[in-house]
């Protein structure tokens, strides 16, 4: 039981560290980056990437036993998980536009603004769903979770 709760635990920090801190690809992006344009083009393909991780995230809590059944659809192409799934990324999206408005007479471009939302905001939902799909894992024999990244 306490060799499961360990490895749980250290499931459970792996995924929260490989977000908290930024790709490779970005870090170089960053690095190379002249102005806060180019920077928000390092943080679009960031967001893209931790947003397929978000997709993989859904798809395997609609394919896991113990939450598959709350679904109640076709992984992310009906369902709670889509519905829910389409509402956040509404949010997320509205969310941002208001915030690059409310950030004009501040310093930085409209589209770093704009990309730093998103960014911040989507790698908070990815924390989110992880919680999820190990919560859904951790009641199984294994206790493994089902994608690849981990």
């Amino acid at each position: 039981m306490l060799k499961k709760i360990l490895f749980l635990f250290v499931l459970a920090l792996i995924p929260f560290q490989t977000h908290a801190q930024p790709s490779q690809e970005y870090e170089e992006c960053y690095t190379k980056a002249q102005n806060d344009n180019q920077v928000a083009l390092c943080m679009k393909a960031e967001t893209a990437r931790v947003l397929k991780d978000i997709q993989e995230v859904y798809t395997n809590l609609a394919n896991n036993p113990q939450t598959k059944s709350w679904n109640n659809g076709n992984g992310l192409l009906s369902g709670n998980l889509k519905d829910m799934y389409d509402h956040w990324i509404a949010y997320r999206n509205r969310y941002c536009s208001l915030f690059v408005k409310a950030s004009e007479n501040t310093f930085g471009s409209e589209s770093f603004d704009q990309e730093r939302c998103l960014l911040e905001l989507t790698d908070d939902h990815y924390k989110l769903v992880l919680a999820a799909i190990v919560n859904a894992n951790s009641g199984s024999e294994e206790g493994e979770l089902d994608h690849e990244h981990e």
